[in-house]
C-alpha cells in the first residue's frame, strides 16, 4: 500500500530524532528507545548501546607532575660530609741485624820441617822431662828446642792435613834437620800406621808466646 505524505513525514522525523539521540550518547548514558513506525507497519524499536569512553589523561604541570599533586621537596638540614682525617702510618720497625761474627784468627805458621817420634820402647816412659813433668808416651806432648815449657802448639801433617794439639813438655830433638819431637800418642794422630818421619807445620796457639 503506498505511504501517505503524513506517513513519510513521520518517518523522517523519527530518523531525525534517532540521530540526535545517538549524538548525545557520548555525554551521558542513555537507554532510549526509538520507535520508527509507519502508518501500516509495526513500530521498529532501536536500542542504542552505551559507548565506552577512554579516560582523558590527567593534566600535568611544567615539571611533568599531575596537577594537584605536591612535588616532593627536601625538608630539614643535611649533615655535612665529613671525611676521616688520614692518620700517619707508623714507620716500619727496623729489625737490628746481627753483627757478623768475627772469623777465628788463623795462627801463622811458626816453622816448617821434619817431625820425629820418641818414647815407645826407648826407656823414656815415666821419666821426668826437661820441663819437670813426668813423661807418658801415650799422652800427646812434644819436645821443642826453643818454645817455652807449657806452650800449646798445633802440629799439622802437610801431606794429609791431619793435625794434633799438644803441650811442650820437653826439649829436643837433637838430630840435625828435625824441628819437633812427638810423643807416641801425638804421632799416631797424624800417622796411625807407625813411627816414622813427617813433614809438618807448627802453629803456636798461646797468645802470650812469640
Amino acid at each position: 500500500m503506498p505511504q501517505t505524505r503524513s506517513g513519510r513525514r513521520g518517518a523522517a522525523l523519527g530518523l531525525l530524532v534517532l540521530g540526535g539521540t545517538l549524538a548525545l550518547i557520548g555525554c551521558q548514558q542513555l537507554a532510549p528507545t526509538a520507535t520508527l513506525a509507519t502508518a501500516n507497519e509495526q513500530p521498529l524499536v532501536v536500542r542504542a548501546q552505551p559507548a565506552v569512553m577512554a579516560p582523558l589523561p590527567a593534566p600535568v604541570d611544567h615539571a611533568g607532575l599531575p596537577l594537584g599533586m605536591a612535588a616532593a621537596r627536601p625538608s630539614g638540614e643535611f649533615e655535612p660530609l665529613v671525611r676521616p682525617t688520614p692518620q700517619p702510618t707508623a714507620a716500619p720497625t727496623q729489625v737490628p741485624t746481627a753483627a757478623p761474627t768475627a772469623e777465628p784468627t788463623v795462627a801463622p805458621v811458626y816453622e816448617s820441617g821434619i817431625a820425629s817420634t820418641y818414647g815407645e820402647g826407648d826407656g823414656f816412659e815415666g821419666n821426668r822431662t826437661a820441663c819437670g813433668q813426668i813423661f807418658h808416651t801415650s799422652v800427646p806432648q812434644v819436645a821443642h828446642k826453643s818454645l817455652p815449657c807449657g806452650t800449646h802448639v798445633r802440629v799439622e801433617d802437610t801431606d794429609t792435613g791431619r793435625t794434633v794439639e799438644a803441650e811442650v813438655t820437653d826439649r829436643g830433638p837433637y838430630v840435625r834437620g828435625r824441628i819437633v819431637d812427638l810423643s807416641w800418642g801425638a804421632f799416631r794422630e797424624l800417622e796411625p800406621n807407625g813411627p816414622g818421619l813427617l813433614h809438618v807445620n807448627v802453629y803456636v796457639l798461646d797468645n802470650d808466646n812469640d
